[in-house]
Order: structure tokens, then sequence, then C-alpha cells
């Protein structure tokens, strides 16, 4: 199996494992916050959801992971991506919570720099 596949299929595990917990944990957090918004339940649109995740797959492996750029770049990479998002949610919805939008754009800082570092450990073995 060639390096970029092996990347991209280890980068797509590792992130998705690693938001899917990141979201349940705070799973509380955010339905409040979808609530406050929207006056109903957060219900998951399928499509919406993977085409989200296939943009930041594509992102992670493009930007960082097929040039292997350092993990504090994969770090800055994630912190916009998230940081756009929140923003932008903090800046058209009135009850948007300033610390969600902070939680979350931390996350995605984090989950790429970890997701970086398990995929170059992991592909070199």
């Amino acid at each position: 199996m060639s390096q970029l596949i092996k990347k991209i299929i280890i980068s797509t595990i590792v992130l998705l494992v690693l938001d899917f917990t990141f979201l349940s944990v705070n799973k509380t957090a955010f339905e409040n916050e979808v609530i406050s918004v929207q006056r109903v339940i957060m219900r998951m649109n399928p499509v919406g959801a993977f085409f989200s995740y296939l943009f930041i797959i594509f992102a992670i492996n493009y930007f960082i992971l097929l040039k292997n750029r350092p993990v504090f770049e994969a770090a800055i990479l994630g912190l916009i991506i998230n940081g756009v998002y929140e923003s932008t949610n903090y800046a058209i919805f009135k009850k948007w919570s300033a610390n969600l939008a902070i939680m979350d754009t931390i996350w995605g800082g984090f989950l790429f720099a970890l997701t970086t570092q398990i995929t170059y450990t992991l592909s070199n073995l």
C-alpha cells in the first residue's frame, strides 16, 4: 500500500474516532446550544455531516500530511478551520455561546495536531 493511501486511511479513522469521542463527551453542551438557537432539539443531517468530514479530512491530508508538515502547523490549521466555523456561528446567532465557540476552536487545533501525530507514528510502523 502506498504511503499516501496509508496516511489517508489512518488519518480518517483517527480523526473520526477522536472527534466522535469529543462530541459524545460534550453532547449536552452542543445540544443545549442548538436548542437555544433553534428552539428545537439537534438533529444531525447525515449528508451535511458527510461533506463536513470530507472537507476536513481533505484539508488535513492536503495541507499537512501529504507535505509532511509539522504537528504545530496542523494545530494552526485546525484552529483556523474550527475558528472560522465558530466565529461565524457567534456572529450570526444571537444566542451562540462564546465559551462553546472558544472550546470548539481550541478543540480543532488539538484534533488536527493529535490526528497528525498519530498518523505520522502509525504510518511509519
